[in-house]
């Protein structure tokens, strides 16, 4: 027996080795609170609302002004998870080191010794942005587009590799995953695109590798299959439109796009290159298009609230990261969202409208050439751009703000509450200053809330705090139509929060809402996350439980995490810099060798050349459409934006130094040898 696990563990200690790796990373996050932002209702509240409507096998739920405006597959990982009982961080961690055996595992080919594929999957794999608060620990789409992005780059380069095989099957699976891979990420973020020239070149290299070693019809399929990336796409793309149109008879809002366009393409005084639409521009459109001034009172409040949030939070102007959301929002709030038709006939409206101004001379068009559009129609443009380029590159090799962090969702609510329920995992929230909390609302439908008295009591009926009431229009009217209508629910909910030194240290704590009428007990409601509703008196539902003893344990939980997590931040912020010029150097040191092999006819190191060169491009590429991003639009250069590029970015510096290192060591040992 003992010579069988001998023999086992030697046979498979690669393996092995990965695994335990991969269970320490496990380890190292557990304890990880998420960040929730429940007021971001174009992100992170959007998608968890679409995530528990996919839950529910209902699409992205009812429609509304953002049901087209993003891309549904973060949402459905977030619904799969929720269903399956699997843990955020949890199942984000072990998809991220799965992503790394893969990306790993495909270098196998330009490497001798399996140390160096080790040596590239510890690095890659502890990355700290990879357990960073924007990426890991908030509930947006970030972490999953990381892991796909790297698994993207593993998968096709197995296929790659695995083209010349006798085993047709390796390269259909690889070329069938790598359809899935890319096709799923291409409808969870916006900005795949970049990923596309890596993608065509590398197919047009394939393509001319079967044409040299695989002529025969019998490999037919060795062609087909070059297809799959793309058709990936396709198919990806072409579900979420049917999903659209069969839950809201309508695959987007046709004229959405180009109302927009002409709202933002409008020549006005004082342009800037973030600024497509002034305020003042806004105010004298309302005079020429009688629909846009229809929603005038909104539109004015969401660009007075959006332009707080750009870099220039005083100047009232809202900058284009932003003008799409505020004009959106001020629409949504104009009340044309009643269905697909209604929006679609607003926007042509506008667009009609705008397409006659333009026509008669009272409004002029900018044309904007392609050259503007990637800000290098000017010297002054393209200098910036570079800058910004290098500004972006260096932001990456630094690890700045690559910092996981203990840090408040703010009060706890039902949004937050929501997230939680959702993710498994909890939330940091405020500082209690009581021992207990909870908000939420109440009615006693067959009594006057002014004849009421209602208290938080416990078990055995003792009383700790009263509730006083606020307004509550959204319960007014969600209960209308309803038997639980009434004018009370004007003023139904509440926040209350009281101490019990006698329940300090104990769990599973019962606590009930309890009616009075002239000191006559009418009901007693037990408090629990979820609609309560008793036969004969009351409606009402709990937003948020808190014990301040639960959210001091995962603070002190979070904290212990960060710290060790922080000495691995250190190193990679310690290392970066110099990594990545070590990087540059061993690149162009192996760009030498391969040219000195090609003259010889030999292509020994061509293949690792080939693929640092791939990576690197790509990854010039993405920092190109940052940069792009971060001039025209909205700040960009952060972890959040970047997250998807680290891994890669490592991967090419890893493959030029590991790869010179191994040359220098077979040169040695070819003198120990002689």
């Amino acid at each position: 027996m003992k010579d069988q696990v001998k023999e086992f563990t030697r046979k498979y200690r690669f393996l092995i080795a990965i695994l335990a790796v991969a269970f320490l990373k496990q380890l190292l996050v557990v304890g990880l609170p998420i960040f929730a932002l429940p007021d971001a209702a174009c992100d992170d509240q959007l998608f968890k609302n679409w995530a528990f409507s996919m839950a529910r096998m209902d699409w992205t739920g009812a429609y509304n002004a953002y049901t087209f405006m993003k891309e549904p597959g973060f949402s459905f990982f977030l619904a799969v998870c929720y269903r399956l009982h699997l843990p955020y961080i949890f199942t984000l961690t072990l998809g991220y080191s799965i992503a790394s055996m893969i990306f790993a595992t495909a270098l196998n080919k330009i490497f001798s010794s399996r140390v160096f594929i080790f040596i590239i999957y510890i690095i890659i794999l502890f990355h700290p942005v990879a357990f960073s608060l924007y990426v890991l620990q908030r509930v947006y789409r970030s972490g999953l587009g990381m892991i796909l992005t790297l698994m993207f780059f593993g998968v096709f380069l197995h296929m790659y590799f695995s083209i010349l095989e006798e085993k047709q099957w390796k390269f259909v699976a690889w070329s069938i995953l790598s359809g899935l891979t890319l096709g799923y990420l291409w409808v969870s973020k916006n900005d795949t695109i970049w990923l596309l020239p890596f993608t065509i070149v590398v197919c047009i290299v394939m393509f001319g590798i079967l044409l040299v070693r695989r002529r025969s019809l019998t490999n037919i399929i060795y062609y087909i299959c070059l297809t799959f990336p793309f058709l990936g796409i396709f198919l990806f793309s072409y579900t979420v439109e049917f999903c659209n149109t069969h839950w809201y008879g309508y695959p987007n809002v046709e004229y959405y796009g180009a109302a927009m366009d002409d709202l933002t393409h409008i020549k006005q005084e004082n342009s800037t290159d973030k600024i497509s639409l002034s305020r003042k521009q806004l105010r004298e459109l309302y005079k020429i298009s009688p629909t846009l001034a229809k929603a005038k009172e909104t539109l004015e409040l969401a660009f007075d609230e959006n332009a707080k949030f750009d870099t220039d939070p005083e100047d009232g102007e809202v900058e284009d990261g932003w003008l799409g959301w505020a004009l959106l929002y001020g629409f949504a709030n104009s009340g044309i969202y009643q269905s697909c038709e209604t929006a679609n006939d607003f926007y042509r409206n506008i667009h009609n409208e705008l397409q006659t101004a333009f026509a008669d001379g009272r409004l002029e068009k900018v044309k904007v050439t392609t050259a503007q559009n990637y800000y290098i129609d000017t010297p002054q443009h393209r200098k910036k751009l570079m800058e910004c380029i290098k500004g972006t590159i260096k932001y990456m090799i630094s690890f700045q703000e690559a910092y996981a962090r203990v840090f408040s969702s703010g009060k706890k609510n039902a949004g937050v509450e929501e997230f939680e329920q959702l993710t498994r995992n909890s939330a940091v929230y405020d500082n209690q200053k009581h021992d207990y909390a909870i908000t939420g609302w109440i009615l006693f439908p067959e009594y006057h809330r002014k004849d009421l008295e209602i208290y938080v009591e416990d078990k055995a009926g003792k009383q700790y705090k009263k509730l006083n009431f606020i307004k509550s229009m959204d319960v007014y009217q969600k209960l209308q139509g309803t038997k639980y209508e009434t004018e009370d629910a004007k003023h139904c909910r509440f926040q209350v929060e009281w101490n019990a030194e006698e329940y300090k240290g104990k769990e599973d704590i019962s606590w009930y809402l309890a009616a009075y009428k002239d000191g006559e007990l009418l009901d007693r409601v037990f408090i629990q996350l979820e609609d309560i509703e008793t036969n004969i008196f009351g409606k009402g539902c709990i937003d948020a439980y808190i014990c301040k003893k639960e959210n001091d344990r995962v603070i002190a939980a979070g904290e212990i995490t960060v710290k060790r997590l922080d000495v691995i931040t250190y190193f990679y912020q310690l290392m970066g810099r110099p990594f990545f010029w070590m990087g540059i150097i061993s690149y162009v040191i192996l760009t030498i060798v391969v040219i000195l092999e090609l003259r010889k006819k030999k292509f020994e190191q061509l293949n690792a050349w080939l693929v640092a060169t791939g990576l690197g491009l790509s990854i010039i590429v993405f920092s190109a459409g940052i940069a792009v991003v971060h001039l025209t639009q909205c700040p960009a250069i952060s972890e959040m934006y970047l997250s998807a590029a680290y891994a890669i970015l490592l991967g090419a510096e890893l493959i030029s130094i590991l790869k010179i290192l191994e040359l220098i060591g077979n040169y040695y040992v070819g003198l120990h040898k002689h």
